[in-house]
């Protein structure tokens, strides 16, 4: 009597295993990578409003989101631009890991300095994001 408990207890969480499981992979509403800071535009006079660039290559790869560009003698890929880079990440070099929404297409940045500098790239809206190590 046990044994058949048993038995039945077994297929019927097999049974359940089996057929509840959606086929095919989970698949996220938003986007997630980590890249490094590599620098800023120098648009705004409110530098809190200022686009942070970041190159999204520590995590997937390859990293398909962004565009390649030049920087202060080095060659980035993957590269875009957020305002939502949280303040203790706001330095060349940092770690950074992001659940994100990015622009299908590269937007302008909107300037109130005299000789701007500023890059057409991708922007990147942030929903979570933490330290790299």
């Amino acid at each position: 009597m046990h044994t058949k408990v048993t038995v039945t207890a077994f297929l019927a969480i097999l049974f359940v295993c089996c057929f509840s499981c959606k086929e095919g992979a989970l698949e996220l509403p938003f986007e997630n990578a980590g890249g490094y800071v590599i620098g800023n535009e120098q648009c705004r006079m409110d530098t809190t409003q200022e686009y942070w660039l970041v190159d999204l290559s520590i995590f997937p790869k390859p990293c398909p989101y962004g565009d390649t560009l030049w920087l202060d003698g080095s060659l980035y890929k993957n590269v875009v631009k957020t305002t939502g880079l949280a303040p203790q990440f706001r330095f060349e070099g940092a770690k950074v890991g992001f659940d994100f929404y990015l622009s299908a297409t590269p937007v302008n940045s909107t300037c109130d300095l005299p000789n701007p500098r500023t890059f057409r790239l991708k922007e990147m809206q942030v929903l979570n994001q933490a330290e790299v190590r």
